[in-house]
């Protein structure tokens, strides 16, 4: 009898925790967006690593209702601007705000105050690469749910292999500055070769370039910690196959 009670007691299911995040569907959302990648014979993996790095997603409130709106960067096609109405429901507002950026390329975007009027502005990275001419875009806010590409007028139009941007004030004087970390091309077969891009730092009030160790690797994330002993913010630098990462400290002045 003693047996069989500590039996049943043992079979006993255990209550099991509340799930942290609950997967809301497409349809319910109104959050449609997918980057989707067709492989051709000229451009794939095999000739480009980071095909499948995907785009990224910047997430800021653009139209000042205290809600976080969602910008989707696609590597291929139209990028899509999601208006959050609350309660988990987005419309897509793209055409409106005139943000799609279907040219080239994609591979980033960073959500930033840039020109210091109080409203989230847009900058979206992008690699021009094998004849996919993608180009860095700096959506300003114009406060009526539209953007206007001032990318020019702001310098910071640059071409090449651009992977992200980080806007951050570098040099104390209360304008944000742009970091902006680029990525190697090489193939498969030269992926232990020595990476030749290098990350750029642009000024509010010019260019110039941060004071700090540069590692032959191909870099794939970049954050901002504050560190020294003035503790100032300097950016950081991650790649793939390594604990360490590279940090940039700016001069003492």
């Amino acid at each position: 009898m003693l047996i069989c009670a500590a039996a049943l007691f043992g079979c006993e299911s255990t209550p099991t925790a509340p799930a942290l995040f609950e997967l809301l569907k497409p349809e319910a959302t109104g959050v449609s967006f997918a980057n989707t990648l067709p492989e051709k014979p000229d451009f794939n993996i095999l000739n480009y690593l980071y095909y499948y790095n995907g785009a990224g997603v910047a997430v800021g409130d653009i139209d000042g209702d205290g809600l976080p709106d969602l910008y989707f960067t696609s590597n291929l096609g139209p990028n899509k601007l999601y208006r959050n109405k609350g309660n988990y429901q987005f419309e897509d507002i793209t055409d409106k705000a005139g943000v799609a950026d279907s040219i080239g390329w994609k591979t980033g975007v960073t959500m930033a105050d840039v020109n210091g009027d109080g409203k989230i502005d847009i900058y979206v990275s992008g690699a021009d690469y094998l004849g996919l001419h993608g180009r860095n875009v700096l959506y300003i806010n114009n406060g009526d749910g539209t953007f206007t590409d001032r990318t020019k007028e702001f310098g910071l139009d640059h071409v090449g292999y651009n992977t992200q941007a980080l806007f951050f004030d570098y040099d104390g004087d209360g304008d944000l500055d742009m970091y902006l970390l680029d990525h190697s091309t090489h193939v498969q077969r030269a992926i232990e070769s020595r990476a030749q891009r290098v990350a750029q730092a642009v000024l509010g009030s010019g260019d110039e370039r941060l004071e700090g160790s540069e590692r032959p690797r191909a870099r794939q994330a970049l954050a901002v910690r504050a560190g020294g002993r003035q503790r100032r913010r300097d950016p950081a630098l991650a790649w793939p196959g390594s604990p360490s990462s590279s940090v940039s400290l700016p001069q003492a002045t």
